[in-house]
């Protein structure tokens, strides 16, 4: 099981209630179909990857589809020229998700394929702040120095973005957490 983040595969992994009717509706859209066992806090359940070769805007269509008429809540999907997978919610809410391969942490499902675990971690999102207005005292920012970001509580907005945060913004070296 490699190639979960190939930029020339496209994918989903999607669970359910029922999964022979989700699989059999799979097999009639012609989808290639590997069963996959799902783990999650001493529960197993089972799973399928798809694929096939096709449109980015046809795979979200067909798995908000089965999102919607199996009640399920979410899928995992990564599109065609793409590199990071996602977590694609029922609404169409899409979430940037990373790979990891051998889980350990029990906090996150895991999927089994011939002895290969692998999961799906959400991504940390950041925005980069513009203006001063954006900020706020009590705020945590994140600025990069010598190639690596650490942390600043903003205690003085004023002085703080005179001195360092505004020039940090102008250089693409400031974010922030999204919640």
């Amino acid at each position: 099981m490699s190639g979960l983040e190939q930029p020339n595969t496209s994918y989903v992994i999607i669970s359910g209630d029922n999964m022979d009717a989700l699989t059999s509706v799979l097999w009639s859209k012609e989808y290639n179909i590997l069963p996959v066992k799902g783990y999650y806090e001493g529960v197993f359940e089972d799973s399928v990857m798809a694929f096939k070769q096709m449109d980015n805007d046809d795979l979200r269509r067909d798995v908000i589809m089965l999102l919607d008429h199996y009640n399920q809540k979410s899928a995992i999907i990564k599109y065609l020229g793409e590199t990071e997978p996602k977590k694609i919610f029922f609404n169409g809410e899409e979430r940037p998700m990373e790979v990891v391969m051998f889980n350990t942490d029990s906090k996150n499902k895991s999927y089994l394929h011939n002895g290969i675990s692998f999961s799906f971690v959400e991504k940390t999102r950041y925005w980069i702040p513009n203006k001063k207005e954006e900020l706020s005292v009590g705020m945590i920012v994140e600025y990069m120095n010598n190639n690596k970001w650490y942390q600043k509580k903003i205690h003085n907005l004023d002085d703080e973005w005179d001195k360092m945060l505004g020039l940090l913004s102008k250089y693409k070296k400031l974010r922030v957490e999204m919640l």
